[in-house]
């Protein structure tokens, strides 16, 4: 992150973290942000934190979660504000060009973000994998960039699940996304509406397309084979 970056994430942000009384001995604002992106971007423990940082461990666990608040209340609705149907179409137009896939505006998928137990939350997060988890569903484009997200399903829940009782699942089931209308990719080829890739776990929808099913059961016809090869790039 170059210095400018930060010195303006600390303008808007820094009102809302900010530590009264100001004195010399209390937590600035940058030290509290560069502690929060440190956390983020390594992945390092708390006590690394307290460490690094010389903050005791209960009061940076604290700073942490509520700097993390602040920036998701002040950014969540200029970077993964849902987009419109131009944007949606560019969207595609980023896809073809990189992907060579026509009329797709993003793709799918869910991952379990590893936690310890809660506390008396029994197997609720329990995942397939054997550990504690939630899940991120997310939307990515043609560049790894995210579009939309749902953060927070237990890890017990499969990534189906997780889509159908999400907003974003039921942008997509009920036609909420406000995608473009269907255009022709041949002209030998009727319309095709735009639509996210997903894998076997999502249903398949008019604006949902997954592989074919079967693979590693039966052998597929040429077609499917090449069409799931494709998918999986």
């Amino acid at each position: 992150m170059s210095a400018s970056t930060f010195e303006e994430l600390v303008c808007l942000v820094g009102p809302k973290i900010k530590r009264f009384p100001s004195r010399p001995d209390i937590i600035s604002v940058g030290e509290i942000l560069t502690a929060t992106l440190r956390y983020l971007a390594s992945g390092e423990s708390m006590m690394s934190i307290t460490y690094g940082f010389r903050i005791g461990k209960a009061t940076v666990s604290k700073l942490i979660l509520q700097c993390c608040e602040v920036l998701w209340d002040t950014f969540n609705q200029k970077v993964l504000a849902v987009p419109d149907t131009v944007k949606w179409a560019q969207l595609a137009v980023d896809f073809e060009n990189l992907w060579q896939v026509p009329n797709c505006i993003g793709s799918i998928d869910g991952k379990h973000i590893i936690h310890q137990a809660f506390t008396n939350s029994g197997s609720k997060h329990f995942n397939y994998k054997g550990s504690h988890s939630i899940i991120l569903l997310a939307m990515c484009d043609a560049s790894y960039n995210f579009i939309l997200v749902d953060i927070g399903a237990a890890g017990r829940c499969s990534d189906g699940g997780v889509f159908s009782n999400s907003e974003m699942g039921k942008g997509f089931m009920h036609n909420g996304l406000s995608f473009p209308a269907a255009k022709e990719i041949h002209k030998d080829s009727g319309p095709i509406p735009y639509y996210a890739l997903g894998d076997e776990a999502f249903p398949l929808l008019p604006n949902l397309m997954r592989p074919y099913p079967g693979r590693g059961k039966r052998k597929l016809p040429l077609k499917e084979s090449v069409f799931n090869y494709r998918f999986v790039l």
